[in-house]
This record gives structure tokens, C-alpha cells and sequence, in this order.
């Protein structure tokens, strides 16, 4: 693990297998222009097995997301915050397209800016290499850790322990690119996160379009502007978001004929919002279109628990055609 204060500049080696912490003094700025200081944590990530890119931050700053977060499938994502100059992130962006390494980027991008002591950047390409900066003038406690396809980064924060404990968390959990992104962000808070508060933050993942029909990159983009509880609104809506991507999936499966791999998908979304009454149909008529009509009859019983409305719905769909002489379905639909 390598420390490095401002004060000393100096780099040196504590272990070989942890990421590296990079720091600097406790240096508080204001910014001349009166604009606020991005106070933040944020974690810059991404899936080698899905191509996805993504940005997640919180902070004790209005509007944080809309001014941190920047990303692009199959090129990289960039995370811009302190004295945010937010030309960081188009502008990354392209340097990362036209094949410039994220040492390159931050390099580039820094160079030439007079208020880089006081900013903080993270940049990741889409193959995971990282490199993140934090300025010597960064407001304390500020620092970063690059690590395998991520890295973490905050500035006015309680202590090190909060990108610390969001280093850990994004390493050693698994589901969804959002989901990790988002228990990065819950085990930061954790551990005091943001010395002001708690007030916005969000999360954006970015994923190829491939051949899947959808006309836009962002596969999550959720955003919480201002708010007393941002973790809680912010789980919330990616809870949403991600199970609606899981259930689009499910029916992209059904129409191949892989209803195991449909099914496994549906009740994903399904446990990500057990609320949803429509998602629970949803698995019914895969069931049924599989087949299986003792697990569709299950399935539409606690749909129609939740909604009554779904009786009707199953005695005229052609999903459950295949099932249609079952007694217990007809039973079910009062047939």
C-alpha cells in the first residue's frame, strides 16, 4: 500500500497487496468564485464480464451527481469533484476515445489547469485501468485508492476509513455492477463518510447496446438532488431501475427459448422490488410459457393476492394457452 502526504511528496511501500491510499495535509480551501466544493466520496468501477461502466457518489452537496459523474460505454468513466471542473468529464471522455491512458487523461487534463491543487479526479477506461489524482489544496480528510477495475476517492471526509471501507465493500461483493456501486457507497457512510452530512448523490452505469434494441448507453442512471435520507431514496431507485432492466431481460430470454435463464432473471427483479405485483405476473406467464403449470399457478395465486386484477388478465392471455386445460388454473381464474 502506498501513502503520500502533499507535505512530503514522498511515496513509499507498506505492502504489495493492497491498493494504494494517496492523501494530503489538512489544507481547508474555499473557492473564490463562491461555487460550493463538491465535498464528496465517490467510486469510479468496472464489470470485465459485462462491459459495464459506472460512477456512484454522495455528498453534502446539491445537485453532486449531476456535476460529478460522467461515463461512456466501451470508453471509460470519470468522476470530477473537490473544486469540480466539470470540463473534466467530456473532455476525459474524449481523450479516453481517441486511445489515451487515464495516466494520460488526469495528466492532460490537470496539466493545464491553474485549480488543479484543489480538484479530485478518478478515470477508468473501459479495459479497468485506473488513475486517480487528489490536489495537495483538496479539503481534509481527501485521498483516493486505486484498485482492480476501481477506484475510490473523497474529499472532506471523516476520516480514511470511509474510502477504505468502500474499497472493501466494492471487492468483496457481488450482483450488479449498481448494486456493488451502491454498497461501496452505504459502507463509506458507514464509516462517517461526508464530515458535512448527507444531502445527494446517485449512480450511473453505462453498458453497450450491442444488438439488445435500446437507443441509449445508460443501463442505470439514477440521481437524488436533495434529500434528508440520499442513501435510503438513492437504493431505492436503483432497486427499480435494476429490476426493470432484469425483467426487460427475462422477456429478451423468453423470446430465445431460455426460459431457465428468463425465469432466474425474473426473480431477480422480483427480489429487488417483492412489491411489485406485475413482476410476480410476470414469472407466472414465463412458468406457463415454460410449461410448468404447477409453478405458474403459484406464481399468479400471489400475483392475484397482490392485485386481483390479474384474474382477468391470465383467463385471456395467450401466455397461459399452454396450461389452459390445468384444473388448478382453471380453478384459479374461476373457469
Amino acid at each position: 500500500m502506498k501513502y503520500v502526504t502533499a507535505t512530503s511528496l514522498a511515496t513509499f511501500l507498506l505492502t504489495l497487496s493492497a491498493p494504494a491510499v494517496v492523501a494530503q495535509d489538512r489544507i481547508p480551501v474555499l473557492q473564490e468564485n463562491g461555487e460550493e466544493v463538491v465535498a464528496t466520496f465517490s467510486i469510479v468501477a468496472q464489470d470485465p464480464a459485462t462491459g459495464e461502466l459506472g460512477v456512484a457518489v454522495q455528498s453534502r452537496a446539491f445537485r453532486a451527481a449531476a456535476i460529478v459523474s460522467y461515463a461512456k460505454a466501451g470508453v471509460g468513466a470519470i468522476a470530477t469533484q473537490a473544486a469540480a471542473n466539470q470540463s473534466y468529464g467530456p473532455r476525459g471522455l474524449e481523450l479516453l476515445e481517441q486511445g489515451l491512458s487515464p495516466e494520460q487523461v488526469v495528466a492532460q487534463l490537470t496539466g493545464g489547469d491553474d485549480g488543479r491543487d484543489r480538484r479530485q479526479l478518478a478515470v477508468i477506461d473501459a479495459t479497468g485501468r485506473v488513475k486517480a489524482y487528489t490536489g495537495s489544496r483538496t479539503s481534509d480528510w481527501a485521498g483516493h485508492i486505486e484498485g482492480v477495475n476501481y477506484s475510490v476517492q473523497g474529499n472532506i471526509l471523516v476520516s480514511e476509513k470511509v474510502i477504505r471501507a468502500m474499497a472493501e465493500a466494492f471487492e468483496n461483493t457481488e450482483g450488479e455492477l449498481a448494486e456493488r456501486l451502491m454498497n461501496a457507497l452505504d459502507a463509506g457512510q458507514a464509516e462517517g463518510g461526508d464530515a458535512r452530512g448527507k444531502q445527494a448523490g446517485g449512480i450511473l452505469v453505462v453498458r453497450p447496446i450491442g444488438d439488445s434494441g435500446r437507443t441509449t448507453d445508460r443501463w442505470v442512471d439514477v440521481r437524488v438532488d436533495d434529500h434528508p435520507t440520499p442513501f435510503l431514496e438513492i437504493r431505492r431507485l436503483m432497486n427499480m431501475s435494476v429490476s426493470r432492466n432484469k425483467s426487460r431481460l427475462a422477456s429478451e430470454l423468453a423470446a430465445d427459448g431460455n426460459f431457465e435463464d428468463a425465469i432466474a432473471a425474473q426473480r431477480k427483479a422480483i427480489a429487488m422490488r417483492p412489491e411489485s405485483d406485475q413482476y410476480v405476473y410476470g414469472l407466472a406467464r414465463l412458468h406457463a410459457r415454460a410449461g410448468n403449470a404447477a409453478a405458474a399457478v403459484e406464481a399468479l395465486t400471489q400475483a392475484i393476492v397482490m392485485n386481483n386484477r390479474w384474474r382477468d388478465q391470465a383467463s385471456g392471455q395467450a401466455d397461459f394457452d399452454g396450461i389452459s386445460g390445468d384444473a388448478a388454473f382453471r380453478r384459479l381464474i374461476g373457469g
